[in-house]
C-alpha cells in the first residue's frame, strides 16, 4: 500500500515505511561508495590505452593519486570523477580547472622579457600540456610562471638537463614536468607526441651550428608536435646582416659576426645561421598554420651582449688548428677588442636589428603525415 495514502497514518506502518526509505538510500549510497572504490583500484598501467595520448593517461593516473591523497578541498574521489568523461585534448585544461594542482618546490617569477610577455598576452586561457622544444633555465622558468598543465622540456644533452635543472628545477612539479635529453633529429625522439602548445625560443638558429642543414626539417617537426587547434609559439631574430643599420654599433657587431663564422668555419663546423621572419612564416603557412600575433622589438646593443660575442668569436678561434690562421684571426680579435672599447661610448646606446615573435594555431582539421 502506498505510503503516503491516508490508510497508512496507522503508527507502526509510518514506522515500517520510513525504515524502509531508510534502508533503500542507504543501499545507494553503500553502492556509489563502492564504484568510486573499485575505480581507485585501476593500476595506472593498465588504462585503457587505445588511442590515447600518454599524457591523457599520465593525467589520469595523476587524478587517481589525487584521489588517494586527496590533494584538493573536495570530498574523496570528485577529482577523479571530474576527470571521466573528458576527451583527451581537455585534459590540460581539466589539470588546472578540476583540481590537479601544481606543486612546484618554488613559485616562479614573473618574466620581464618582451617576447614572453607578448606571448603570455597573445594565448588566452589555460595552456594544457606544453613542450618547450629548445629549453633553458631562462624559458624553463617563465613557463613555470604560465598557467600550464605540464611541462616537457627538452635540451641536446645530459649535462644541459643538469645544468637547467640546477637553476630552472624548483619552479617545477616534479610529478608533472620533465626534462629530457633528445635530438630532434631523430625520428624516433617523441614521435607521435602531440601538446596543446609548443615553444621555440630562440631555437632555429641554433639548430644550424648542432644539426646542420636540418632547419626545415625542425620546423616541420614543431608543426608535428602541435595538436590540432594547438599554439606555435615562435621567437628568433633577424639575420643581422638583413637589419642592421649604419651605425658603429651595427657595423662593429658584423665584423664581430664575420670573425666568430670565419672561426668556426675555419674549425670545420657550421657557423649558427638566423632565419628571418618571412621564411619562418611562409613554412609555417605550408603547414596549416594561421599567424594570430606577431611583433618585433628591438635589439640594443648593450655592453654584456657585446662583449659575449667578442668572447664566443675569441673561444672559436682556439679550434683553427692553423696556427698562421688561428694567429691572424687572434689578431684581428684583439683588433676589435680595442675598437669596442675605443667607441663604447656610442655603440652602448644603439640598436642594432630586430628580434620577432609569432603566435601560431593550427587548424583543428590539420592532420600529421
Amino acid at each position: 500500500q502506498d505510503c503516503t495514502s491516508p490508510a497508512t497514518s496507522w503508527p507502526p506502518l509510518v514506522l515500517i515505511c520510513e525504515l524502509s526509505t531508510a534502508m533503500y538510500i542507504s543501499v545507494l549510497f553503500m553502492l556509489l561508495l563502492c564504484a568510486a572504490g573499485a575505480a581507485d583500484l585501476v593500476e595506472p598501467s593498465r588504462l585503457p590505452s587505445h588511442g590515447l595520448h600518454p599524457s591523457t593517461i599520465a593525467s589520469f593516473s595523476q587524478a587517481l593519486e589525487n584521489d588517494d591523497a586527496c590533494l584538493t578541498d573536495c570530498s574523496p574521489s570528485v577529482s577523479l570523477m571530474q576527470l571521466r568523461g573528458l576527451p583527451s585534448s581537455d585534459v590540460g585544461q581539466a589539470q588546472i580547472e578540476f583540481g590537479m594542482q601544481r606543486r612546484p618546490g618554488r613559485i616562479a617569477p614573473k618574466s620581464h622579457q618582451s617576447d614572453f610577455i607578448f606571448f603570455q598576452e597573445s594565448v588566452p586561457g589555460s595552456w594544457g600540456n606544453v613542450i618547450d622544444a629548445g629549453t633553458g633555465p631562462q624559458s624553463l622558468t617563465w613557463l613555470a610562471s604560465c598557467p600550464v598543465g605540464t611541462i616537457t622540456a627538452v635540451t641536446a644533452n645530459e649535462s644541459s638537463v643538469k645544468s637547467t635543472l640546477a637553476q630552472a628545477g624548483d619552479y617545477l612539479d616534479p610529478k608533472l614536468d620533465k626534462v629530457l635529453a633528445g635530438q630532434w633529429q631523430d625520428p624516433k625522439f617523441l614521435k607521435g607526441q602531440q601538446f596543446d602548445v609548443v615553444v621555440a625560443d630562440w631555437l632555429l638558429g641554433s639548430v644550424e651550428f648542432f644539426a646542420p642543414h636540418f632547419q626545415v626539417g625542425l620546423t616541420r617537426r614543431l608543426g608535428k608536435l602541435v595538436r590540432p587547434g594547438g599554439w606555435l609559439l615562435f621567437s628568433g631574430r633577424e639575420p643581422d646582416d638583413l637589419k642592421a643599420n649604419n651605425t658603429v654599433g651595427a657595423r662593429l657587431l658584423l665584423e664581430i659576426d664575420a670573425l666568430r663564422d670565419a672561426a668556426i668555419t675555419l674549425g670545420q663546423r657550421h657557423p649558427y645561421r638566423e632565419v628571418p621572419q618571412w621564411w619562418v612564416e611562409e613554412e609555417l603557412g605550408l603547414q596549416g598554420f594561421d599567424i594570430r600575433s606577431r611583433s618585433t622589438f628591438p635589439l640594443d646593443l648593450g655592453h654584456d651582449y657585446l662583449y659575449s660575442q667578442l668572447e664566443w668569436a675569441g673561444d672559436e678561434i682556439k679550434h683553427v688548428r692553423d696556427e698562421h690562421l688561428r694567429t691572424a684571426l687572434e689578431e684581428r680579435h684583439q683588433a676589435l677588442h680595442r675598437h669596442a672599447q675605443q667607441t663604447k661610448s656610442e655603440w652602448q646606446t644603439q640598436s642594432v636589428g630586430n628580434k620577432y615573435a609569432l603566435v601560431a594555431k593550427l587548424s583543428r582539421s590539420a592532420t600529421s603525415s
